[in-house]
């Protein structure tokens, strides 16, 4: 129960982060990391994934930003700008962290499974950041396509990463359900 207690609350995190801004993004993560610290963890070494996952958002979404890939409709409503132009917004930051939070949990099925790992990080988080672009005022470079295979290489590289890390902390759970 607590996995998909886990796969609900980050979909509710998605939708704050996406559709709300940065100042929403960060009080909704906010409530969510101590729920989770609370609720879900069973290792305090899960904070150093998290907080690996916050170097790999704005490592890897501030480089799709700085080569263009990613850019900002500042005519959007719904876009809030980051803090300097080649960043990522903080929300985006804020999703980043609370997707960390999804691996010893509702991502825990994949423990060991690194080619299935790459094949779901391809697909879904692709998805999500094409849905994301188009509800939160991101534009993809054109070709979308060519945006899109980009995405899906890196995130078919970071999911396995997720995995990896959470075995090499053992963070898994040692019983049937975290």
């Amino acid at each position: 129960m607590k996995r998909l207690a886990n796969a609900i609350l980050f979909q509710i995190i998605w939708f704050v982060c996406v559709l709300a801004g940065n100042i929403w993004a960060v009080v909704a993560t906010a409530v969510y990391l101590f729920v989770h610290d609370r609720y879900f963890m069973n290792s305090r070494r899960e904070w150093r994934l998290l907080a690996v996952f916050l170097g790999l958002g704005l490592l890897v979404d501030g480089a799709l930003f700085q080569i263009g890939l990613f850019s900002i409709n500042h005519a959007s409503t719904l876009a809030q700008p980051s803090l300097t132009a080649n960043l990522p917004p903080i929300w985006l930051l804020c999703l980043w962290i609370s997707v960390g939070s999804l691996f010893a949990h509702s991502l825990a099925m994949l423990r060991s499974r690194y080619a299935l790992s790459a094949l779901l990080g391809a697909i879904g988080p692709t998805f999500s950041y094409l849905a994301g672009a188009n509800l939160s005022g991101i534009t993809l470079a054109e070709p979308t396509l060519l945006s899109a295979l980009v995405v899906a290489l890196i995130w078919s590289l970071i999911l396995p990463l997720g995995i990896w890390l959470s075995e090499q902390w053992t963070l898994f759970s040692t019983s049937g359900e975290s």
